[in-house]
């Protein structure tokens, strides 16, 4: 029996030398598959092609997918009523878009009350360049004006203003040149309320100014803008032609165009 166990492990040890290679140089020890020989053993390699894996089209895939219980296009019923038209393109839409959006908004004005030989030679102007503009009318902002006279004549205003300025005590004083109602009169003072005007009065009635009151210097007047809401790029050109031609006033940017962010 001990024999038996002797031999079993010599022939052990004797195969772990043999498959460790330590028996090579005696010409024992398994064959070693390196690459170079499994290369060797390749037959025709250049005819080895790799693909990649075929994919299936997304219609097929999503097909595929759909419940088998989805009726088909062909099976609807003939009396069903007809798909709706197809919304107009996206290139339509945006060239609609933009030619909207090509137009400008003009005007031109302020005209004041007094100045209706200069409104109608802008809109004289205009018509000459093939345009016609809006009119719209508004009253003149209120203003308040200390007023000394009117006078009886130009001499008698000239020589109320002779007499304030050798006192030389009032500031603020001029003749009324643009409101003949007032006219000749003398204005010791503008302003946009009536309290500050009544204050003003006060002044120059210490200051040694008899006979001055307060007026309503816009009462009843109003002022014309003339308005071009939809301008061309070809139409704004012939509105830069007749430019020197609207009654000394510039063209402007619509106040509503001009106010939007």
């Amino acid at each position: 029996m001990r024999t038996l166990l002797l031999a079993l492990l010599l022939a052990n040890l004797v195969f772990f030398a043999w498959s460790q290679g330590w028996m090579a140089s005696a010409g024992l020890g398994p064959v070693t598959q390196r690459e170079p020989q499994r290369l060797a053993l390749q037959i025709h390699p250049e005819q080895v092609r790799v693909t990649p894996a075929p994919v299936a089209p997304a219609s097929a895939a999503s097909a595929s997918s759909a419940p088998a219980s989805a009726p088909s296009a062909s099976s609807a019923p003939a009396n069903a009523p007809a798909a709706p038209a197809s919304a107009p393109s996206a290139p339509a839409a945006q060239s609609t878009a933009s030619a909207t959006a090509a137009t400008v908004c003009r005007q031109i004005g302020p005209f004041g009350a007094m100045e209706t030989a200069a409104l109608a030679q802008a809109q004289a102007a205009l018509t000459k360049a093939g345009l016609k503009a809006q009119t719209h009318t508004a009253p003149v902002p209120a203003q308040w004006m200390v007023l000394l006279g009117p006078f009886p004549s130009q001499d008698a205003m000239r020589a109320a203003l002779d007499q304030i300025s050798q006192q030389g005590k009032v500031k603020v004083f001029a003749p009324v040149t643009d409101r003949p109602r007032y006219e000749p009169g003398i204005s010791l003072g503008v302003f946009s309320n009536e309290a500050a005007a009544q204050a003003q009065l006060q002044i120059v009635t210490k200051q040694g100014v008899q006979g001055a009151n307060v007026v309503q210097r816009n009462a009843g007047l109003n002022r014309t803008v003339l308005r071009l809401p939809a301008l061309t790029p070809q139409q704004v050109k012939a509105l830069a032609s007749v430019s020197g031609q609207l009654g000394g006033q510039i063209v402007k940017t619509c106040a509503t165009e001009a106010a939007a962010p």
